[in-house]
């Protein structure tokens, strides 16, 4: 399927070069809201990640909207934040201990990145259908295709907004994905996956 509309994918994948002080500084500047949702993490490595977040978001508007300056944010039902001001510009932030990304459209959209961890077998039975599990299971390397799978779980709920629920077995049914489009990129020479999700 053909992606229709504008967007712009910022990731910044060297977030570990950004020492303490910067990192401290670079919260600093974040709006009072943003700030404090930073400090909620305990460990600087959170605090890191949730402040680039930010920042990608800003260079992804202004590359694409030319929208310049600290947005106005409201959160959705299930806290998919929007810009009131801008209705028709549509994002969503991801992060992990790799790499951060923002992805900016005019569409609705959903993004996630996952860092590439081992493989435990409890958490692929409860989170894939079967037809999943075997693909996983039976790939060259089952971490990543785990990974890739649920990269494009968690792309495809940002997108519609209700964040993780409880079926997640169905959620890449061919039914529930019409309108999607699902792009798929990195391994293990990056040590992460990541999935946009735009209708």
């Amino acid at each position: 399927m053909q992606v229709r509309g504008r967007k712009i994918l910022c990731i910044n994948d060297h977030i570990a070069e950004l020492g303490e002080q910067e990192t401290e500084r670079l919260i600093a500047s974040l709006p009072s809201w943003r700030r404090e949702e930073a400090l909620r993490y305990r460990h600087l490595q959170g605090r890191r990640e949730c402040a680039v977040g930010y920042i990608e978001l800003l260079r992804g508007l202004r590359l694409l909207f030319g929208i310049d300056g600290m947005p106005v944010f409201s959160f959705g039902e299930h806290g998919k934040p929007f810009l009131p001001e801008h209705p028709d510009v549509h994002f969503s932030i991801s992060h992990c201990r790799e790499a951060v990304g923002c992805l900016v459209s005019d569409r609705p959209c959903g993004l996630d990145i996952e860092r590439i961890r081992p493989l435990r077998e409890e958490l692929v039975r409860h989170t894939m259908n079967p037809a999943e599990a075997e693909a996983v299971f039976s790939a060259p390397c089952p971490e990543l295709m785990f990974t890739r799978l649920w990269t494009q779980k968690e792309a495809v709920l940002k997108l519609i907004g209700t964040g993780l629920t409880d079926d997640l077995h169905h959620v890449l049914a061919p039914e529930r994905l019409q309108g999607i489009s699902l792009h798929t990129i990195g391994g293990p020479l990056s040590g992460y996956v990541l999935t946009t999700a735009i209708a």
